[in-house]
């Protein structure tokens, strides 16, 4: 079982942000407290102005707790904050509705950071059977990241880092830390690493239980929220890039295939391939600052 350690003494912290979290939220923590090492272990969350009862389920468990302001709220600046008060050795990153998918997930998330080359290092994302909606179909298939910014990224820094499931030397983030970043601190950081030359690590038997559905709504805020991002970190995305991309054959050929398959069931999974290249243009070019969606 987990075990806990007292005042500094810890060898991970697992830090969650938090806000309105839901009901997955308990599935989360019991999960956490069922893993299987002998780290000695700290649960943080910094929560900003929930409303829906995550306090109260944060509260049910050995859970360290920080709130600040909704008002206050930025990904970069928060994420600093929970590191500074973190205590553990190594710092995990964990979405607040991403579930470990085993008792080994921390061992597994952490065990590649042994090897001193290593500074971060990042679990993979899996459908949750015991979701009551199905995975969104265009990040089933592997083409959500399509829009030209993030192959720019990518091929300037390599794969995307995610703060869904992930872990930080605690001495990797005292020498780069966090700056203001409204969204995409994870992006941010990558960069750093990249320009400290610091190695990731993507473990494969480290996995967490994490979709999403989308209205059409929230789903153009999040690709909007990602173009503004892509923007900050020196890939925007230009009205070349909207015509390249809207005019790309493959993900069209795709939807065919979806459609066949009859797997698209909604405005947000039918306008798709349309709507993210818009709705990154419109980040790019024309926003001032993020939604929280």
């Amino acid at each position: 079982m987990m075990g806990t350690g007292s005042h500094e003494d810890y060898d991970v912290t697992i830090a969650l942000l938090t806000r309105d979290a839901g009901a997955v939220l308990g599935r989360l923590l019991e999960a956490v407290f069922a893993q299987e090492t002998g780290r000695r272990v700290e649960v943080l969350a910094v929560d900003s102005g929930s409303s829906d009862g995550t306090l109260e389920i944060l509260q049910k468990y050995p859970v360290r707790m920080c709130t600040i302001p909704k008002g206050e709220f930025n990904w970069g600046r928060t994420r600093e904050y929970a590191y500074e008060q973190s205590r553990g050795r190594v710092v995990i990153n964990l979405s607040q509705d991403a579930v470990p998918g085993d008792a080994d997930w921390l061992e597994h998330l952490v065990r590649p950071l042994d090897d001193p080359s290593v500074a971060v290092s990042c679990g993979s994302s899996v459908p949750d059977p015991e979701r009551a909606f199905a995975q969104f179909p265009w990040e089933r298939n592997g083409y959500f990241y399509f829009t030209r910014e993030i192959g720019r990224f990518v091929s300037r820094y390599g794969k995307g880092l995610s703060f869904a499931n992930s872990a930080v030397r605690r001495a990797v983030w005292e020498h780069l830390h966090f700056d203001e970043q409204p969204t995409g601190e994870d992006f941010q950081f990558q960069r750093k690493l990249y320009a400290a030359g610091l190695a990731i690590a993507f473990p494969d038997d480290a996995p967490v239980l994490h979709h999403h559905n989308y209205s059409l709504g929230g789903l153009w805020r999040r690709c909007r929220n990602e173009g503004y991002a892509l923007k900050l970190l020196g890939c925007a995305y230009s009205e070349a890039d909207l015509a390249l991309d809207l005019l790309s054959g493959r993900k069209y050929v795709q939807w065919l295939r979806e459609l066949k398959r009859g797997s698209l069931r909604t405005a947000a999974d039918v306008s798709f391939p349309v709507l993210r290249p818009l709705a990154v243009y419109m980040g790019s070019r024309f926003t001032r600052g993020p939604i929280w969606y």
